[in-house]
């Protein structure tokens, strides 16, 4: 039996819009367990955002995360209690205030989420490989078309930021 049950994505007399709608969601989900790494990452998918963002900042404080995420700060003090309970970040207190706490990845933090990128990126290689030659796909291509949409659905999101279709 299969243990991955989806929702199945619309079939092509569908709205285009719609079948993309069901089918990032489901990519993301399957690139995530076709990648090796997978195992250590947290359950939850906002404490593995969590973990991209101060790996990539170098550390936050809970109120920044707050607001990158779009939660309430009890919220996030939720998610983070799992991420330093499973050693992947840690608290550090200010050094010229001891109230200012900044979250920052732990080594072991850093490890599991960059093993992770490269056996989601190596999954992905190799799934775009084993395409016919009929069917191969332009993956610059791709990725240039996703990013643009990217930039348009975040200006949506949130109209009064610039957007420049970067994620973390």
């Amino acid at each position: 039996m299969n243990e991955h049950v989806h929702e199945p994505v619309p079939g092509p007399d569908v709205d285009p819009a719609e079948q993309l709608a069901h089918l990032v969601p489901a990519l993301w989900r399957t690139m995530k367990r076709a990648a090796r790494g997978e195992e250590r990452l947290p359950a939850n998918e906002s404490q593995v955002t969590i973990l991209r963002l101060v790996v990539l900042r170098g550390g936050l404080t809970p109120a920044q995360l707050a607001d990158e995420l779009h939660v309430a700060r009890p919220t996030v003090s939720n998610l983070l209690k799992g991420l330093v309970q499973d050693n992947l970040v840690e608290r550090r207190t200010g050094p010229h205030d001891a109230r200012t706490v900044t979250i920052v990845p732990t080594d072991e933090g850093r490890t599991i989420l960059e093993t992770f990128r490269q056996d989601r990126t190596a999954a992905v290689r190799a799934a775009l490989a084993a395409s016919p030659d009929g069917e191969r796909i332009d993956a610059g291509e791709l990725v240039v078309n996703l990013r643009r949409l990217l930039g348009r659905l975040e200006a949506l999101a949130d109209p009064d930021a610039g957007s420049d279709g970067r994620t973390a």
